[in-house]
């Protein structure tokens, strides 16, 4: 009270304390009292605003600090990091964020000659993304811009307490603002602060406890203090995390503590069993099992970095996610850990590694790559001898897919028709409409639209009472395919919309980029060549990111685009059809995603 007394210059009379002599000095104002940084002196603080507001109503108070103060009506606005470039905005537009802004003026500060150039605007948001819009750590990396480029920059952040110096007093470091915090913290809330580094990316209260202990009232007091921060996933579920730059320092922590082994061996063992967990419940619940992955992955990535010393842990592990990589779409990650898994128990002959070799399989499949046969004939074999009867009926499924790939419509239909006959013996709705779906891919690839007509149509109303996207998707593909060999273009496009929207909802963006194509020779078939070759070009572009040639192998596929393609580019000319193919490439997939809906919805119109 006396501090503030005297910036107020109110006058300590001999007779009162200076609480008292504060009141009398206010009375009859209409005051604001900011108090900054007063997490040093929380109780003093907060004894001092509370006799404040008890004497007088006309006086109002804002205090900065990295908790609150705990007093009755206390109104609490957390100071969000600064706003980021959006992934899908264009450098141009990603200069107008904040932390970009924050960046390019410190930069010209410490360097008159310092400019944002094309060369380096992908360097300088790349950095804002990593230091996730943090005030300081921007500052103190754009004071190095005296010296270094913004690639410079950026290359070294992978050791950012050492970068990141300069300025003066308790903030000359970034190390000495987090230690600033750190050293506040009791013991408690120290160590679970330190054992959180081993989440990368988001975790919740489960796997908190799972990991570190009973840690709830210490979570708690960690949001608080604005170490941890805490989201939104769903009306189910809340999600915590803690900024990257945090989680380095917390690591550090960790490490000198001599407590990271055990803590990463505990969290390799509870994502191991989640992962378990989805992997046996994926063919009833596959939505659910995948989104549940979905919100975990940057710590499987984690546990699989973790496991690379133990190969027979990294073959678990791996092996259960293998279906999850390929439904997702993410197939150079997913081929890399298969493959290297696979490598490390080279004469490993377990469920783990026939597993490991489906999903492998499945991989290259949708990658284009022919060996994925000779994985599905050895995953076949190793299910074969451990007497897995549904593994082995999903093993024949991968062995379709690898005929299908390679042409042999006649080969991979019997093959499928094999593997329905198969999940009939399991009393499996779900499973059995999976297996229509396969055979329904068959057919339509062998152009035998009668038949897939009506198999679509009840498979499209099965997946939609099952509620599971995937069916839906397919089925809808299917009919769009129809469509085109009927040679009924403009029919096609209203219907591979739908099959978008579904693969979306879905997750997987190889088919959402199929879907693209399809409704691209919808678009040239009904006489509008520019709009269909900007989406294709926007496919080919997306399916360069994925990584997949699939639709560059499938040969009914094939004859499908020339069909309606080739003629396309014909009519508008070569030069005109590079350009729209070319505005293509270069448009973002959500905005590509939304303009095909857009087209389609007018089309409806």
């Amino acid at each position: 009270m006396d501090a503030i007394a005297a910036v107020i210059g109110a006058k300590i009379e001999a007779e009162l304390n200076a609480t008292d002599s504060l009141v009398r000095a206010l009375e009859g104002t209409q005051t604001l009292i900011i108090l900054d940084n007063c997490e040093h002196v929380l109780a003093e603080s907060a004894e001092a605003v509370s006799a404040l507001l008890r004497a007088s109503g006309d006086v109002r108070v804002l205090a900065t600090s990295r908790e609150p103060l705990g007093l009755p009506g206390e109104m609490i606005s957390r100071v969000p990091p600064l706003s980021l470039p959006d992934r899908e905005k264009t450098p141009d537009e990603a200069v107008s964020c904040e932390a970009v802004q924050l960046f390019v003026d410190r930069a010209t500060a410490a360097r008159a000659g310092f400019s944002l150039t094309r060369l380096n605007m992908e360097a300088v948001i790349e950095i804002c993304r990593t230091l996730e819009g943090l005030p300081l750590a921007i500052e103190l990396a754009a004071a190095r811009a005296k010296t270094l480029t913004p690639q410079d920059i950026r290359a070294r952040l992978s050791n950012r307490f050492r970068l990141l110096t300069g300025g003066r007093g308790r903030h000359q470091t970034l190390r000495s603002t987090i230690d600033w915090s750190y050293d506040l913290l009791p013991e408690n809330e120290r160590a679970l602060f330190r054992r959180l580094s081993v989440f990368a990316g988001g975790f919740d209260l489960q796997a908190v406890e799972a990991i570190c202990g009973d840690s709830l009232d210490a979570i708690e007091r960690l949001v608080d203090k604005s170490l941890v921060i805490v989201e939104q996933l769903s009306d189910e579920r809340l999600h915590y995390r803690l900024l990257e730059t945090l989680r380095h320092y917390a690591a550090e922590r960790l490490a000198e503590a001599g407590e990271e082994e055990s803590a990463r061996e505990r969290h390799f063992t509870y994502y191991l069993d989640l992962a378990e967990q989805a992997y046996a419940r994926r063919i009833e619940d596959e939505a659910a099992s995948l989104a549940s992955l979905d919100a975990d992955h940057d710590n499987f990535r984690s546990a699989l970095q973790w496991a690379r010393t133990r190969p027979r842990d990294l073959l678990r592990l791996a092996s259960a996610l293998g279906w999850f990589w390929h439904l997702r779409s993410y197939y150079r990650e997913g081929r890399g850990w298969l493959e290297e898994a696979v490598a490390a128990a080279p004469n490993d002959r377990s469920p783990d590694t026939a597993r490991a070799l489906w999903g492998l399989s499945m991989i290259l499949n949708w990658s284009g790559d022919a060996g994925a046969r000779q994985l599905a004939d050895r995953s076949l074999e190793l299910w074969q001898e451990n007497s897995e009867p549904l593994e082995l009926a999903l093993a024949l499924e991968s062995i379709g897919y690898s005929q299908f790939m390679a042409g042999e419509y006649g080969d991979a239909l019997r093959s499928m028709e094999d593997c329905l006959e198969q999940y009939r013996k399991f009393g499996s709705a779900k499973l059995i409409t999976r297996g229509r779906v396969n055979v329904g891919q068959m057919l339509v690839a062998l152009g035998d639209v009668e038949r897939t007509e009506p198999l679509a149509r009840e498979t499209l109303a099965e997946g939609r009472a099952q509620n599971e996207p995937k069916f839906i998707h397919y089925s809808l593909h299917y009919l769009g395919d129809c469509a085109l060999w009927r040679g009924e273009p403009e029919k096609a496009v209203p219907i591979y919309c739908d099959s978008l929207r579904a693969a979306l909802d879905y997750g997987n963006q190889m088919e959402a980029s199929t879907e693209m194509q399809g409704i691209a020779m919808g678009l040239a078939g009904s006489g509008k060549e520019q709009e269909a070759l900007r989406l294709y070009g926007a496919s080919c572009a997306r399916n360069k990111e994925l990584q997949t040639t699939a639709t560059d192998e499938i040969a009914f596929w094939l004859e499908l685009r020339k069909r309606y393609l080739v003629p396309a580019r014909e009519r508008v000319g070569a030069t005109a059809a590079e350009r729209a193919e070319a505005e293509g490439r270069s448009m973002g997939w959500a905005q590509a995603v939304a303009h095909a809906l857009e087209l389609a919805q007018k089309g409806n119109g």
